[in-house]
């Protein structure tokens, strides 16, 4: 497969046959000057995939949903936060809720919890697990409110990050939050993440520009065995 970060939290996975589009927010040049999805994804010969975490403007761009008409062979996977929130209609996707799964005979998705609104999402890609964390991370903003406050916050992450341990000990890749507005512990949750779980491939995601910020965690995720994918610009691609 080949996974290309789109930007922020929007990624792209190419298997064969078909694409995911994953969180998408907003578009991002290739090499050759053209965009990564209208030029490029929504023009392929192959089914799509589009699937969105939340209803946030930073993971959902209704402009999706326009895409419909322009591709014949789509299909729109959301959480069911974007039904609830109404950012979109009930026949505009497919809407998953904690738990629930959505399966043909290219890919499987399962949702699992967040610590913000909406879901986080296991793929099954070519017999691999390959998580996407939407919102999902220890928000703790020790640095800004009470430690009585934090401390709500993290334990509220270590039980969404339970949750997902007892159903799943292994990822092929995660693509997960690395976002320095947190501050110093900024990577907090990222590390809890690769303790708890085993993940081959890491790649970071809702860090804006700061690359090398983001890059840090490249020495914390080789502490548990973990491949961390450097980025250093939108639209660069990894060929696993």
């Amino acid at each position: 497969m080949q996974i290309t970060y789109i930007y922020h939290s929007g990624y792209l996975i190419e298997s064969d046959g078909f694409s995911i589009l994953i969180d998408f927010y907003k578009d991002s040049k290739r090499k050759d000057g053209t965009f990564w999805v209208k030029d490029y994804l929504l023009n392929k010969n192959e089914t799509l995939y589009v699937l969105s975490s939340h209803s946030h403007g930073d993971h959902f761009n209704p402009e999706i949903l326009t895409w419909k008409k322009q591709k014949e062979d789509i299909h729109y996977i959301f959480s069911k936060e974007i039904l609830d929130s109404g950012s979109a209609k009930p026949e505009d996707a497919c809407y998953l809720d904690k738990f629930c799964t959505f399966e043909d005979t290219n890919l499987k998705v399962q949702a699992f919890g967040s610590t913000d609104i909406g879901h986080s999402f296991l793929l099954y890609v070519e017999g691999k697990n390959v998580f996407h964390a939407g919102d999902l991370n220890n928000w703790h903003w020790n640095e800004e409110v009470s430690a009585e406050e934090a401390l709500v916050y993290e334990n509220n992450f270590l039980h969404e990050l339970k949750l997902l341990v007892e159903q799943i000990k292994h990822f092929y890749v995660a693509m997960f939050p690395i976002d320095p507005r947190l501050g110093k512990d900024y990577m907090h949750g990222a590390q809890q993440f690769v303790s708890q779980i085993q993940t081959d491939y890491f790649l970071p995601m809702h860090f804006g520009d700061n690359f090398d910020k983001a890059n840090a965690f490249a020495l914390i995720a080789a502490q548990f065995g973990c491949k961390f994918l450097s980025l250093s610009h939108r639209g660069e691609s990894f060929q696993l």
